[in-house]
């Protein structure tokens, strides 16, 4: 039930020193226990229960203040908890706060969504995008997306080369061959969006697990970046992720 992710969610902020969210969540808690919303009845607009009608002003309050702090994830988060965003139909949807603006509403989602695919976590971004129930956030994975390809060693950008063995036009380069044999990849290509280099997807693996070498989380190219494709056990560098793992592989023709 929303009680008892509210609950936990109090229990981990505390556990992170985070008193205020701590508080915040059990204050839902709280109402939610003494309400008829949003697990008893079928139409969340509509309830005659007292607690009800202090529901929805509180959780407005709270949205409202941690989006004047730039808490977009909090405001997402408990965006999801609250169903505050109701689907009416294919097409439509009805936001269950009053006086709640759904394209504010929106731009929360679209602010966290980017802050997902800045640190790398685009598994969670898709996730978070399939699973909304806005039409608007979840017709993003329905569009098309492209990828502007630059050349690892002068960063000239790399116009369509159809076949293996591509070439940089600019400084001649090859591209497409692996960072540690150097032989073109004929298989599944993995590639660090940080620095641009990448390789075979059983080199990478052999190279960034190694954990009894501090210098395999740098890319073995030599240019110095931490490439972080493997979430290892020690890392503490940002970003930290375990989304490289979630991704669907890809050939390369």
């Amino acid at each position: 039930t929303k009680t008892a992710v509210c609950r936990h969610n109090a229990v981990v902020a505390e556990s992170l020193h985070c008193e205020g969210h701590s508080r915040m969540w059990n204050i839902l808690a709280s109402i939610l226990e003494g309400s008829e919303l949003p697990d008893k009845i079928k139409n969340p607009l509509v309830s005659n229960d007292a607690m009800s009608f202090i529901l929805y002003p509180t959780l407005k309050s709270l949205l409202t203040e941690r989006a004047d702090a730039g808490d977009v994830q909090t405001c997402v988060v408990l965006c999801e908890v609250m169903e505050v965003v109701v689907k009416q139909n294919h097409d439509s949807v009805t936001v269950v706060v009053p006086n709640l603006d759904l394209l504010l509403i929106r731009q929360w989602y679209l602010s966290y969504i980017d802050i997902l695919q800045q640190m790398c976590l685009f598994s969670h971004a898709s996730y978070l995008i399939g699973n909304c129930k806005d039409p608007e956030i979840a017709k993003l994975t329905q569009t098309s997306t492209t990828i502007h390809e630059s050349c690892p060693m002068c960063n000239k950008p790399i116009q369509n080369q159809p076949g293996r063995g591509k070439s940089c036009r600019t400084c001649r380069r090859k591209i497409g061959h692996c960072f540690l044999c150097h032989e073109p990849v004929t298989g599944v290509y993995v590639m660090c969006p940080g620095c641009g280099h990448g390789g075979c997807l059983e080199h990478a693996l052999e190279w960034f697990t190694s954990l009894d070498n501090p210098f395999r989380e740098c890319c073995p190219t030599g240019c110095g970046h931490k490439c972080n494709l493997i979430a290892l056990p020690r890392a503490s560098h940002f970003p930290h992720t375990d989304s490289f793992n979630n991704l669907k592989a890809f050939d390369v023709e």
